[in-house]
């Protein structure tokens, strides 16, 4: 069985130097069973059964479909993402030796083994060659297909970057410069999956374009996109896509890369240029014939890791508010939101809380790339600079990466507190000096106030939460 999920490792460390705030401890105990409520194995087991020669899989919409395998004579297991890992071993627990082979793409120090699955670690958010080489295992395994065989493949958060395989024209040196200068630019992901679709062999549906015409083809996925939109979630390698170049290009137009001159920016306009004039074949557009035996399931998702936090609290007599998981934007702009939260609880009804879900951007300046942080750690300092409470008020802001990993650092995050106020209100020009250089990890970590997990092996983007009680 795959390992359980790591939680926060720092809590008691975070308690200690809040003076057993009841606030934070509310809100650690729920971002905790949000994290293991969107574990991958556990997941897997929710919406994969196996009964007799029958395997019942459904999704989060309640969506099922069975399949005999007594008809199936090979079963293939491929994948990449920040989850597939978790989620093969949960497969190969339920099929067994029915599953004849497999190959996944996981990031580096995944520390998964199997004996019927090959793992590839890989880089993740810049792919590299090591991605390259697991990628050609994945489609040497899917060349093997027959329409007497079935497919299963793992999707999740991470799974653009781990399954790359660049078009021809470009190299992967040229799509790593490109792709660090898009994630960079303040790109939402959906605007940089669009474009890496239109430099991939695999994204948008191509993978498809490998498994060999009627074999049928279950795809599990765990969403890390706002709104789950199966086209976008690692770029939707077994969905259709309806994006185009000409979007593709706009978007490099918007953040203004189209007419750089950096490294990997002209082989990329070469490509998407001879797309827009129909000289390359688009992605897989809905309609298609490679698409007619193929199932996308959704098992996981940011609404199910909030719920799991919003149930945490309400069981702890907390009245709690659920505004969606749809939050977006800039990091700092979402943590002054935050901040104007904080100011709308009524005294009346405490404790409260608010729980959010999404993902936010960072749009670094090439000044400041050398700065240490993430979106999440990024929104905690600009909710305390924002935020006018008093060291009286039991309030607590927090913001998680559900992977544990936020931006470019180890932290998965950050939490303030009221004890936090009067330090950046004390020292305001200081830290509003971090926030500009985006260099919120250093900033929280004077402060005491970021959160660690390691690794969780997940991914269904980030969570907020303001949690006052007094």
């Amino acid at each position: 069985m795959a390992k359980s999920l790591q939680t926060i490792a720092n809590r008691s460390d975070l308690q200690t130097k809040n003076k057993s705030s009841a606030s934070l401890r509310f809100a650690l105990a729920a971002l905790e069973d949000a994290i293991r409520s969107v574990d991958p194995y556990r997941l897997i087991n929710g919406h994969v059964k196996l009964k007799h020669d029958n395997l019942l899989v459904s999704d989060i919409y309640g969506r099922r479909v069975v399949i005999n395998l007594s008809n199936v004579r090979h079963t293939y297991v491929v994948g990449a993402g920040k989850a597939s890992g978790k989620m093969a071993i949960a497969i190969t627990e339920i099929l067994g030796n029915r599953v004849s082979k497999g190959a996944i793409n996981v990031p580096y120090n995944s520390d998964i083994k199997s004996d019927l699955i090959s793992f590839k670690e890989a880089g993740h958010p810049l792919p590299d060659q090591n991605g390259v080489i697991g990628t050609k295992k994945i489609l040497s395994l899917l060349s093997r297909t027959s329409k007497s065989d079935l497919v299963v493949a793992l999707i999740s958060g991470g799974g653009s970057a781990l399954l790359p395989m660049p078009t021809d024209g470009i190299s992967l040196s040229e799509k790593q410069q490109f792709t660090r200068s898009l994630l960079l630019s303040g790109a939402s992901i959906s605007e940089v999956n669009i474009v890496r679709k239109h430099l991939s062999a695999v994204k948008g549906g191509q993978l498809l374009n490998w498994i060999r015409p009627g074999c049928p083809v279950i795809s599990l996925i765990i969403s890390d996109v706002i709104g789950d939109d199966l086209s976008i979630i690692a770029s939707g390698p077994t969905f259709p896509d309806e994006s185009t170049f000409v979007q593709a290009k706009k978007i490099l137009e918007k953040y203004m890369i189209w007419d750089s001159n950096k490294e990997g920016i002209i082989a990329v306009r070469r490509i998407i240029e001879k797309g827009v004039n129909g000289i390359i074949r688009e992605t897989i557009k809905p309609g298609d014939n490679t698409i007619s035996n193929v199932n996308n399931f959704i098992i996981g998702n940011n609404e199910i890791a909030c719920k799991a936090a919003v149930n945490r609290l309400k069981k702890m007599k907390v009245n709690t508010i659920y505004l969606g998981s749809t939050f977006g934007g800039l990091a700092a702009d979402h943590g002054r939101y935050l901040a104007h939260l904080a100011n709308q609880f009524s005294s009346n009804c405490l404790p409260s809380a608010f729980v959010l879900g999404g993902e936010t951007v960072v749009k670094v300046e090439d000044t400041y790339q050398n700065s240490t942080g993430g979106r999440n750690q990024e929104a905690v300092l600009s909710s305390g600079i924002a935020n006018k409470h008093k060291e009286d008020v039991d309030l607590s802001v927090c913001c998680l990466g559900t992977d544990g990993i936020d931006g470019n650092s180890t932290n998965a995050g950050a939490i303030i507190t009221s004890r936090i106020f009067p330090l950046i209100s004390a020292n305001r020009q200081k830290y509003e000096g971090f926030l500009i250089r985006h260099d919120s990890s250093n900033a929280l970590r004077e402060l005491d106030s970021l959160i660690i997990t390691g690794r969780t092996g997940t991914n269904v983007n980030d969570i907020s939460m303001v949690v006052r009680v007094k």
